[in-house]
């Protein structure tokens, strides 16, 4: 290989480039020689072409010309020697018509001429061996018929004037003139007429054109078909081109060049291409050396500092100069020298990112284990004093009221998590109604805030569309959207504040404005308030609670059912407008959906002797569900797993089974299947809910599909719980 040669680079170069410019300039000669042939073989197909569609144009029209003068004649003998014989038939005077043909016939250099009436001969010149008549019939744009009884080159032809007709036979003589021009091609050129056997009719400068009337491209033409082609013969290369005759009813008509004309033009432009190729690869290869010279010269330079650099000297510079090339292969080097240098400088900012990172990470655990932990240490501190003061009634209710407070933030801190889960994974679902009321659904949301907004002696002002507003949408997720913004407006606004709710309707959209008198919103942090975890103050010095999660959920929400959403503020200290626009249709009097705050939802009836068997691995959770149910006043058995569920159904009967999904050895939904398949009618037809931690909408589907009736997340809302149970029932019922 060039690289393993000893000589100088300069030298190598100069030698690879001189190789490149003797490959191109060959191939370049080449390829020009193949499409200067290419084009020359078929300028010289359309040349012999046009040659003999000329000359069978100009055979037509000879041949047009003489079936004319025949027609004349026979007008001329018609008038000049007929007569009406007294018993009425026509006739000729025999005098006057064989002297008539005979001057016909020296005019035309016939061999021989005819005249007949009625298929009777009046006057004939010449011998006629053939019987055929002068009239026969012709195939349409046949002028002449070829004599083929003899060698001499003879044609008929013949014209009709009613019963009067007249033929004669020609010598190829007078055609001979049309093939002698050869004009359009060259003097090697030749161009002949052949008869329906393929011998020559016409005279031609070379004999050996004898030969080429019986090739192969001749019998096609006979056959009638157009053509051309380079044949080899005893003539040598040649371009040919043949067209039938249908003039003659047959015959061909030949026009060819000899391929070494044709090439003579590439041959004079070949030695002229010869020429200027040495001489362009004399001057390529004397810039080639230059260049070379040229290009190696910065590179003897770089490789010298890559020597030095080699040496651990990174304050060398380097060269840059030369060719592009060169001068990138200069560039890069003195960016690996840079980034040499610059190593340790790197390694330790890349250190600091990545402790920021971690910074980050831990700051969001931190504030996520700290909004989880204060609940669950409100939740443990007032457990212990509860146990320490049994007696005291007063303080328990405190506790209890605390306990169900904090459990409560937790849940919501749970919910919120999960919410973020199902969006990142594209998994959320909107239970869609047709028709949801916007008045009902921020009533209840403002119901849910107020609690809140009153022991911060905050105002709340209201003002609704005075027509009913309705969308078709979730009316669960839009009152979320709305609590998650009031619950914001809350949080952020100071004792005293105020909080403005309006929906207004405008352009087929519902558009819903919460504005507060709070804290308000830095323009730089304006544009990603809408952002996951965002918070404008995650420090541990905050002054403020939450994930950073809730204006996210809303966004999400509210880009599902169609619509936008959008912050306005002036700046910090002068509060903050949240704008929420839905698509909706006015519609007076529409039904809706019955909302209720969700925290403010009423207790069920009581399940006064009610059977209800609780199934949960976990002892907790069914003491609590226990606790829940016999509060409202239902009969509880609990069991601890699938084995026992069944063995207690026999003796219990309970007109409600509530079971938990996840537990070992044998699962919720197989406990199920294996109830509904029991042979008791009343067992496999008890009502079922499903208390789980499960809670992805999937969950839900497969329970109501193994053969629950309702799903219940975890943790255990009172109210919900003994809802679902009331809902089972009367369902049950009703069937």
């Amino acid at each position: 290989m060039i690289n393993d040669l000893s000589f100088p680079l300069r030298y190598q170069v100069a030698v690879a480039l001189v190789g490149l410019n003797v490959i191109g300039t060959v191939a370049l000669a080449t390829f020009a020689y193949r499409a200067s042939r290419a084009s020359l073989e078929s300028q010289a197909a359309r040349t012999v072409a046009v040659a003999a569609h000329e000359r069978d144009q100009a055979l037509v029209r000879f041949l047009q010309q003489r079936h004319d003068r025949l027609s004349a004649f026979l007008g001329s003998v018609e008038s000049l020697c007929g007569e009406r014989s007294p018993s009425g038939k026509f006739d000729f005077e025999r005098e006057c018509v064989r002297v008539a043909l005979s001057g016909f016939q020296t005019a035309e250099h016939a061999e021989a001429a005819e005249l007949s009436y009625g298929g009777r001969q009046l006057a004939a010149r010449g011998s006629w061996e053939e019987s055929a008549s002068a009239d026969e019939a012709r195939p349409i744009g046949q002028l002449a018929t070829i004599s083929e009884d003899d060698g001499d080159g003879f044609y008929t032809m013949g014209a009709s004037r009613q019963r009067l007709a007249v033929r004669v036979r020609l010598s190829f003589e007078d055609v001979d003139a049309i093939f002698q021009d050869r004009s359009g091609l060259n003097a090697n050129g030749e161009i002949f007429l052949t008869d329906t056997r393929g011998s020559l009719l016409t005279t031609t400068h070379d004999p050996r054109a004898a030969q080429t009337a019986l090739s192969a491209p001749v019998q096609e033409c006979l056959s009638g078909e157009t053509s051309s082609a380079r044949t080899v013969d005893n003539r040598g290369d040649m371009i040919r081109a043949f067209r039938p005759v249908p003039a003659f009813g047959g015959g061909c008509i030949v026009a060819s060049l000899p391929y070494a004309d044709v090439l003579v033009p590439i041959h004079q432009l070949a030695r002229q291409f010869v020429l200027g190729s040495l001489g362009f690869m004399i001057l390529g290869a004397a810039i080639s050396v230059v260049l070379a010279r040229t290009a190696t010269k910065p590179i003897a330079r770089l490789a010298e500092v890559a020597r030095e650099l080699e040496a651990e000297h990174f304050d060398r510079s380097v060269p840059i100069a030369g060719p592009s090339e060169v001068r990138q292969l200069g560039r890069a080097l003195s960016s690996m020298a840079r980034s040499v240098g610059d190593l340790v400088q790197r390694e330790h900012e890349a250190r600091l990112e990545a402790e920021a990172a971690n910074r980050t990470k831990d700051d969001f655990l931190a504030m996520l284990s700290h909004e989880l932990r204060s609940p669950l240490t409100s939740i443990l501190g007032w457990s212990t004093i509860m146990k320490k003061h049994r007696d005291d009634d007063e303080q328990t209710t405190e506790g209890i009221e605390a306990i169900e407070l904090a459990a409560t933030r937790q849940a919501h801190l749970v919910e919120e998590l999960l919410d973020v889960s199902r969006i990142v994974t594209g998994k959320v679902r909107l239970n869609m109604v047709s028709q949801v009321s916007l008045t009902r659904v921020v009533g209840a949301a403002l119901e849910e805030a107020r609690p809140l907004a009153e022991a911060k002696q905050l105002i709340i002002v209201k003002r609704l569309a005075s027509e009913p507003l309705t969308i078709a949408g979730d009316a669960g997720r839009l009152q979320q959207v709305l609590g998650n913004l009031l619950s914001n407006a809350v949080k952020f606004t100071p004792a005293g504040g105020q909080i403005e709710v309006e929906l207004t309707s405008a352009d087929e959209s519902a558009e819903i404005r919460v504005t507060d008198t709070g804290i308000g919103i830095a323009p730089e942090f304006l544009p990603h308030v809408f952002e996951r975890f965002r918070q404008a103050d995650s420090s541990s010095t905050r002054a403020y609670g939450g994930l950073g999660l809730g204006l996210s959920i809303a966004q999400h929400f509210v880009a599902l059912h169609g619509g936008g959403i959008h912050a306005e503020s002036k700046g910090e200290g002068y509060g903050a407008t949240f704008v929420v626009r839905l698509p909706c249709h006015v519609a007076a009097g529409a039904a809706s959906r019955r909302l209720e705050p969700i925290r403010k939802r009423s207790v069920p009836p009581l399940l006064d002797r009610t059977r209800i068997l609780v199934v949960d691995d976990d002892p907790d959770i069914r003491a609590v569900v226990r606790a829940i149910l016999e509060d409202a006043g239902a009969t509880v058995e609990t069991t601890g797993s699938a084995a026992e569920t069944r063995e207690t159904l026999e003796q219990a009967h309970p007109d409600v089974l509530i079971a938990d999904i996840g537990m070992p050895r044998e699962d919720g939904y197989s406990l199920i299947r294996s109830i509904r398949t029991l042979g008791s009618d009343d067992m496999a037809r008890v009502p079922a809910i499903a208390l789980t931690a499960h809670a992805r909408p999937e969950d839900a589907e497969q329970a109501l599909a193994a053969g629950f009736q309702m799903h219940l997340t975890k943790p255990i809302d009172s109210t919900k719980l003994l809802s679902a149970v009331t809902t089972t029932l009367v369902a049950q019922l009703e069937k």
